[in-house]
């Protein structure tokens, strides 16, 4: 009987592994077929010709023996072109890019660059234009970088900057991500440390079935049991164990799981996320207390789960602790903030926080003037808290965990209320805010109503022609105006969009004196689109554009247009010429 039972299960496993690979052959055939991308490009490179015996005969099943088998020359360069990958998020033709962006580079020119990139703290717009660099749908380089490593280095940089919705989106669009093992890991653990656990198992549905990875391997067993799949867990389970898999403490949690077992080991372990997850859910009374090296997404996992309790408040090391995790991003700064409020203090205290905070521990010092600024009616008062409270964090290098909310204290404060003597220094201190209103200058050609051309979207010629007439009116009145870099820029590139230039605007002689680094300019002629972006985020870096001299805005703006890369000229432009206010 036991014998015929285990059969039974093994021609079912067998079965199971079966259908699992015929389905996924029917579904990689499906893909293939309907890459838009690929039959864009290879319209004109299909080279298959009628020939003699010597070459490949191809011969339908479906045919009698009396019809003249066809034989088919295989080019197997177009076969081995049809095999290239298109990978990312954009259109191509949403920033005026292409599939051959990256075709003609070098690789490890590539490489190089994105090794300097990855050492800057780039700005917003340095980012912004790397990610659309990068997402842009488009062929690998033909030397030196195929296309699997260069989704790799893509997958890297989204799970290196934490850009979750983004990952998602890559993987929606192209089943290929679901090949790169850490892609679907780092989804997993980003939504079971916040304790989203139904969002978590969402993401094995992308997995591709040649991917072999314990931990995510096991991490399904667990989503089937928690969508009430009891069964088809059980039958994936003992397969990863007639497979090789050897893990004690997971064989001993899913069997508990399973309701095989009606007792588990309650031991804690924290090597990893799902380890620390199982070791919760199965736990009779849990209390864990983290360490310094405590992995970053147990921390967070702690703090979404409520699993956070300081029972000591008066340990410095234990409040500490809390704290340097917050600066490294590894707990919820908002969780310290709570820390805080916990802390008692006296009315005395509160009411006298700028000298009593002096002789007490640093933990309790910010504690006690994050309550006092919290607690204070006087705008002035509160102001003068949040600037004390921020020079204690940087003092302690601790900054990055009071900057959100020190941004959220500046601006909950209302503008009227707020002393003429502080007006500049929390303008200063608050959040970058291109939202405000730009003021136009009609007497300057570059801060004129002119420029809205590349500020706003789809602008009408006619109404950029007309604005620019009533403009030349204002000027030409004045005897002592003289055309800047910025005018030339604005000019040139009015020009190149189909705009006339009234002929008395003589700017050649000045825009003749202003060059392209000879580097950037041979990539130009070379049409290397993608490496030039790559250039382009190296040299603005960690500037803000509208901190660039003239002299860089020019000749990024006249390689952008020599390259008809008109939206992304028109991001720069409306960060660099526009005077806010």
């Amino acid at each position: 009987m036991i014998r015929s039972l285990h059969l039974n299960k093994q021609i079912l496993l067998i079965t199971i592994f079966f259908f699992t690979f015929a389905t996924f052959g029917i579904l990689t055939a499906e893909e293939e077929a309907v890459n838009i991308w690929e039959k864009k490009e290879k319209k004109n490179e299909q080279n298959i010709e009628i020939t003699s015996e010597e070459n490949s005969a191809i011969e339908s099943p479906i045919l009698s023996g009396d019809i003249v088998e066809e034989q088919v020359k295989i080019d197997e360069k177009a076969i081995k072109d049809e095999n290239k990958s298109v990978i990312g998020i954009f259109d191509p033709e949403v920033n005026n890019f292409n599939l051959n962006m990256w075709s003609k580079t070098d690789g490890e020119e590539i490489k190089k660059v994105l090794k300097r990139i990855s050492k800057l703290k780039l700005s917003k717009v340095s980012e912004d234009l790397l990610f659309q660099s990068l997402f842009t749908n488009a062929y690998a380089p033909k030397k030196n970088l195929d296309s699997k490593e260069f989704l790799k280095i893509k997958i890297d940089w989204l799970i290196k900057k934490k850009r979750i919705n983004d990952l998602e989106t890559l993987l929606r669009n192209n089943p290929e991500v679901g090949q790169n093992s850490s892609a679907i890991k780092f989804l997993i653990n980003e939504y079971l440390s916040s304790a989203d656990i139904k969002s978590a198992c969402k993401k094995i549905d992308y997995i591709d079935v040649k991917v072999k990875n314990s931990y995510l391997e096991k991490f399904k067993v667990y989503c089937l049991i928690n969508n009430d799949r009891k069964n088809e867990a059980q039958l994936l389970f003992d397969l990863l164990r007639e497979t090789g898999l050897k893990d004690n403490f997971f064989e001993d949690k899913i069997n508990f799981l399973l309701g095989i077992t009606d007792k588990t080991n309650q031991k804690i372990l924290d090597n990893n996320l799902l380890n620390f997850y199982f070791s919760h859910i199965t736990s009779n009374d849990f209390k864990y207390e983290p360490k310094e090296n405590t992995d970053k997404y147990i921390w967070r996992y702690l703090s979404s789960a409520n699993l956070i309790e300081v029972n000591d408040l008066e340990d410095e090391s234990v409040i500490t602790k809390y704290e340097q995790a917050a600066a490294e991003e590894s707990f919820d700064s908002s969780e310290v903030f709570k820390i805080y409020l916990k802390i008692n203090f006296n009315f005395n205290q509160i009411l006298n926080a700028e000298e009593i905070y002096k002789n007490l521990p640093g933990y309790k010092s910010r504690a006690l003037l994050y309550q006092s600024l919290l607690l204070s009616d006087n705008t002035e008062r509160k102001i003068n808290l949040a600037f004390l409270l921020k020079n204690l964090f940087i003092k302690e290098n601790l900054f990055v965990v009071y900057k959100d909310e020190f941004s959220n204290i500046l601006k909950s404060i209302d503008p009227n209320e707020i002393p003429d003597r502080y007006v500049e220094i929390v303008e200063e201190n608050s959040k970058e805010n291109l939202s405000l209103k730009i003021k136009y200058d009609n007497d300057i050609i570059h801060r004129s109503k002119v420029i809205k051309h590349f500020i706003e979207k789809n602008p009408k010629i006619s109404k950029t022609q007309k604005d620019l007439k009533s403009v030349y009116k204002k000027i030409k009145r004045n005897k002592k105006y003289f055309i800047s870099i910025k005018d030339i820029i604005v000019l040139e590139s009015l020009v190149a969009d189909g705009i006339k230039i009234p002929k008395e605007l003589k700017y050649s002689d000045l825009s003749s004196q202003l060059t392209v680094p000879k580097n950037l300019q041979d990539l130009v002629e070379q049409n290397q689109i993608g490496l030039l972006m790559l250039k382009i985020v190296e040299i603005i870096g960690e500037d803000k554009v509208r901190d660039l001299d003239p002299e860089t805005v020019y000749f990024l703006n006249k390689i952008l247009n020599d390259l008809n890369l008109k939206k992304i000229r028109n991001n720069i432009l409306s960060e660099s010429l526009p005077n806010r206010a």
